[in-house]
């Protein structure tokens, strides 16, 4: 049992603590009278909000913190605009001026700190002027207190680092280390108040163990690191590797590593670990980029720090014109249709009614050719809107709307319950003979884009519809007959790691609309070797196979896309269909047809292999086997019809390879 004088000994520290507070609340109270005499009111501010908190909220980190304040900061506006700071230095545009306030409040007084920033939007805003300017005053913050590793509980030696990086050594170093530099530099309170190795260009070392170094923008280079601040630049042109050893995946074949993602993270977490404070809290990672992607690094982040309400994070998102001086435009505008899933970006002519529904955005003329040679462009540059692709592939997106509405037109139903599975969780869809249409007699062509475990399996049914004539734009007496295409079905079956997708489960899944739902499928394609003893299995059964690879030459995709543009093709109603479709983008250097990072083209490949199989298959040149929606066999003789006054058109014959 403890005796009283254990007892009082153990409540002694906190007796003295207290006493000692109480002591630091006199003392600040006689300070805050004297100051509010003499008219300092920035000082007597700060010092009536570490007595609000003490007295009135029993919070004592404010007043904690007062002792550690050798010289009474500034405030963001007086840092920018004063000959002192910044105000010889750099010149600042009003809506820029804003955003530096949201991001740097005066937390001395109370206002909420901001713990991360995300800079999104057009180019040419200055948002790496913002992030500059940002990660120079929470410098400028650090060097206002003295003994700063004891007031956020660090080792004496650790030295407090603001990184800067970007998605190149060269542009971390030209867009950013060297104008801040030459900022710091040239900023009167640093050469008043500081010290630092003037010699060392690399990276200037201040007295009190703090640093502005241009990193590799990797989390090896962080490790280790005390990170009040940091600078995160292009976060969007960061790179996305498919398999990379730096990430666990499957069979030890890697995973997918986002450079943006790991980075972030990295720096996240360690601010987090190391400069809590309720008193003084500074320090603020900005994160920026121009927009460019849908769904890109940050279009993510700034939708999950919304939906989540996340605490202490703001973002900024601005148009070109709204963020240059007013001074720079005449005042005319000409109206722009944002581009959806259904119609592309597009300049409204004089009167013009848009869409119902339709995002129209008033843009000042000096832009205009901007967007006549390219709205995607132009719409992520100057309006900052996130485009579906960069150098899309199918520009007439309302071609695959039409493709769509064609097929609800003609009752194209999904043949499965749900034609988007996982399958871990799901399994095969089941079959739904009720959606299947009468002519099961008609050839179908089913193209098969395998895959086990890494991404989806995309299955495509399609069959052609017969023959249609088709004039030539460019030659009105020129009429061709081309083959017109139904895609019927446009499945999804994503296979994981701990799920792999048995290519024996699939062919038992497959044949069953042979076996059971008496489904004429004339041929299966397939996009790889993997498909070797499958085509073998399905040899056997009497089901012709053939392999075709949408990926080596676009001539597969160009294809479909003419009979987007032409109107020869219907299609089964599906968002990851439309989706892929529309995000498909022409790599300029190689001319492939790819998918943005983060997108895919698995169904979409699949569509496109099985409309191949069908343009070059005898039984689709010769019209033979085809019937009608009631499942009456068509008269393949019969003379097809043709504008009135044009020649008879010839055979259209498509060779894919």
């Amino acid at each position: 049992m403890m005796s009283p004088s254990d007892v009082d000994a153990q409540r002694r520290p906190r007796r003295d603590a207290e006493q000692r507070l109480a002591e630091l609340g006199a003392y600040v109270t006689r300070q805050y009278e004297r100051t509010f005499d003499q008219g300092n009111e920035r000082l007597a501010e700060i010092y009536g909000y570490a007595m609000e908190e003490f007295f009135l909220h029993r919070n004592p980190a404010p007043l904690r913190s007062l002792p550690y304040l050798k010289r009474i900061p500034v405030t963001i506006e007086e840092f920018v605009e004063s000959p002192d700071y910044l105000g010889n230095v750099v010149k600042v545009w009003p809506a820029l001026m804003a955003d530096l306030k949201i991001l740097n409040p005066d937390v001395l007084v109370g206002e909420d700190p901001v713990h991360e920033a995300f800079l999104g939007g057009a180019t040419g805003i200055g948002k790496s002027t913002v992030a500059r300017i940002t990660l120079l005053y929470q410098l400028y913050m650090l060097t206002c207190l003295r003994s700063p590793h004891r007031l956020y509980g660090l080792e004496a030696s650790t030295r407090f680092v603001f990184p800067l990086q970007s998605v190149s050594p060269e542009v971390t170093q030209r867009v950013l280390y060297e104008p801040l530099r030459q900022m710091f530099e040239d900023m009167p309170y640093a050469r008043k108040y500081l010290t630092w190795n003037r010699k060392k260009t690399s990276a200037p070392e201040l007295e009190g163990g703090i640093d502005v170094v241009p990193l590799l923008a990797n989390v090896e280079s962080l490790l280790g690191q005390a990170i009040p601040g940091a600078i995160l630049d292009e976060v969007n042109h960061m790179r996305i590797v498919e398999r990379s050893k730096r990430v666990a995946g499957p069979r030890g074949q890697g995973g997918r590593y986002d450079q943006a993602e790991e980075v972030y993270s990295e720096l996240s977490q360690r601010r987090r670990s190391r400069f809590l404070n309720q008193g003084v809290s500074i320090g603020c990672i900005v994160v920026c980029s121009s927009t460019r992607y849908v769904n890109d690094f940050l279009d993510r982040r700034i939708r999950e720090a919304e939906e989540a309400g996340q605490a202490n994070v703001v973002s900024t998102r601005h148009k070109r014109y709204d963020v240059v001086p007013s001074d720079r435009y005449s005042g005319e505008t000409f109206s722009l249709l944002i581009g959806t899933d259904r119609y592309r970006t597009r300049i409204l002519v004089d009167d013009e009614t848009p869409p119902l529904g339709a995002r129209v955005e008033d843009v000042p003329v000096e832009h205009l050719d901007e967007f006549r040679r390219d709205p995607d462009y132009a719409l992520r540059n100057i309006v900052g809107i996130a485009v579906d692709s960069i150098t899309p592939f199918i520009s007439m997106r309302e071609k695959i709307a039409d493709a769509i509405e064609e097929g609800e037109a003609i009752g194209l139903e999904h043949w499965v319950s749900n034609p988007e599975v996982v399958l871990e969780r799901d399994g095969f869809p089941d079959w739904l003979e009720a959606a299947m249409p009468a002519d099961r007699r008609a050839s179908r062509f089913v193209h098969i884009d395998l895959s086990r475990t890494r991404d989806a399996c995309g299955i495509a049914i399609v069959k052609c519809l017969g023959m249609v004539n088709v004039v030539d734009p460019e030659f009105p007496d020129t009429v061709e007959a081309k083959p017109k295409f139904a895609v019927e079905a446009a499945i999804s079956i994503r296979p994981s790691r701990d799920a792999e997708l048995q290519f024996a489960d699939l062919r038992s899944w497959l044949m069953q609309l042979v076996d059971r739902y008496q489904i004429n499928i004339y041929q299966v394609s397939f996009d790889g070797y993997q498909s070797v003893d499958f085509r073998q299995v399905l040899g056997r059964r009497g089901i012709k196979t053939v392999e075709i690879s949408v990926d080596r030459s676009p001539q597969h995709y160009e294809y479909l896309r003419e009979c987007l543009y032409e109107g020869r093709i219907a299609m089964v109603d599906s968002d990851v269909l439309r989706r892929e479709l529309i995000e498909l983008e022409v790599n300029p250097e190689t001319q492939r047809i790819d998918h943005p990072p983060k997108g895919s083209k698995d169904v979409a490949d699949a569509v496109c292999g099985a409309v191949a199989a069908a343009a070059r298959s005898r039984n689709v040149r010769t019209e033979a086997g085809y019937y009608d929606g009631d499942g009456n066999q068509k008269n393949s003789s019969q003379p097809m019809e043709r504008p009135a006054g044009t020649p008879r058109p010839q055979r259209y014959v498509y060779v894919p390879w």
